[in-house]
């Protein structure tokens, strides 16, 4: 269950704090905002590494990898 747009609608109504809602729910506040502001830079690259790897794999039928 994905708890983070739970933890922005509380913030966005005032209802109360992020720090009070991610320790009701036991999820960081690191975690909270990583997933408010999207991918790291390296998470980035190492997708699109990852991506590239899995078709080099495929193309060599397997040989490389």
């Amino acid at each position: 269950m994905n708890v983070y747009p739970f933890i922005e609608a509380e913030n966005a109504r005032g209802a109360g704090t992020v720090k009070r809602a991610c320790t009701l729910l036991k999820v960081s506040r690191a975690a909270y905002y990583t997933h408010r502001t999207g991918l790291s830079q390296r998470a980035h690259e190492d997708a699109t590494l990852t991506e590239k790897i899995i078709e080099v794999h495929r193309d060599s039928r397997g040989t490389y990898g």
